[in-house]
């Protein structure tokens, strides 16, 4: 399967749209409305590629949320955080050859693909026929994914703000505060992220990663079942998910705090050279007392191994 890609410097959607054997079909209306329909098409493949990180998952679709919004993680769902104001438009295609699968893209604003739904054989074939209707017949509600995104805060707060700060436009203004002393974050080497998140799925911890594209954050929650890591490269496993990280093409590494479920949560940030967030491992939601105290451990392990 052909997967989207997070750059403006080529456009996809003018590629795939002069594609000489195309087929396929511009949806009308806003994206965010489209994305409303996504539960409705059952068993789907649903990827995300944010530059360096990759991520893919099998299920149904959780309700999407867009800023502002409740954190959505359940290990049994596939999980998108959106900003509407940040996507282009959504785009079905179905290939005439044998073997390719149907697809329902999302593009930012600069035509890059943000995400991709892939059709399999257990997929809803009329729930994704009817989403030719579903831009503009949607009607608007009070917390339509398509609302004008919220004021943030750049600073450590709640795990909202986090998300939305890095959907807001991607990360770099997050960034940006990072380093003032009242954000309590710390630079790491990307070296000892690698080492956490190894000892992370040996463990078999819970956790939620996050891949970010541009208006688009694709989340897994549950236990990290395994990882595998070769020159810089690695695969992280969760359930059905899958996250690879090429961390050669990532430039800093942050762990970041803010109030949670469970108090005081840690996470890992990495930003690519562009100072965009592409990748954020932390925990949501409520967990046990081992679990939670585990997991700050870890955080604080990376932070205390050496000087950065």
């Amino acid at each position: 399967m052909s997967a989207p890609h997070d750059s403006a410097a080529t456009n996809d959607l003018d590629e795939l749209l002069s594609t000489p054997d195309f087929a396929g079909q511009l949806l009308r209306g806003c994206p965010g409305r489209v994305a409303r329909h996504l539960p409705l098409l059952d068993q789907v493949v649903g990827v995300t590629v944010a530059g360096p990180v990759i991520m893919n998952d099998v299920g149904v679709y959780a309700d999407p949320t867009g800023m502002g919004g409740p954190i959505r993680c359940q290990p049994s769902q596939i999980t998108v955080r959106l900003n509407a104001s940040h996507l282009r438009t959504a785009l079905i295609t179905e290939p005439a050859g044998q073997g390719m699968p149907a697809t329902l893209r999302f593009f930012d604003a600069d035509g890059g693909c943000a995400h991709v739904t892939y059709l399999t054989d257990r997929s809803d074939r009329l729930a994704f026929e009817s989403l030719t209707l579903a831009g503009y017949l949607t009607p608007i509600t009070g917390d339509d994914l398509d609302a004008h995104p919220l004021a943030l805060r750049f600073g450590q707060f709640d795990q909202l703000d986090q998300f939305d700060s890095v959907l807001f436009d991607g990360g770099p203004a997050r960034l940006r505060s990072l380093p003032q002393p009242h954000s309590g974050a710390t630079q790491v080497p990307l070296r000892r992220v690698i080492g956490a998140l190894s000892h992370a799925a040996l463990l078999s911890m819970p956790a939620t990663l996050v891949a970010g594209a541009s208006g688009c954050l694709q989340m897994r929650s549950g236990l990290l079942t395994g990882s595998r890591e070769h020159e810089g490269s690695m695969v992280l496993a969760s359930g059905s998910g899958r996250t690879m990280i090429d961390f050669s093409l990532l430039k800093q590494a942050w762990v970041t705090w803010a109030n949670g479920a469970c108090g005081r949560t840690g996470s890992i940030e990495l930003y690519d050279d562009s100072g965009r967030c592409r990748f954020i491992a932390t925990q949501t939601g409520p967990q046990t007392r081992a679990a939670a105290a585990g997991w700050e451990q870890l955080m604080g392990d990376i932070v205390d191994d050496e000087p950065a």
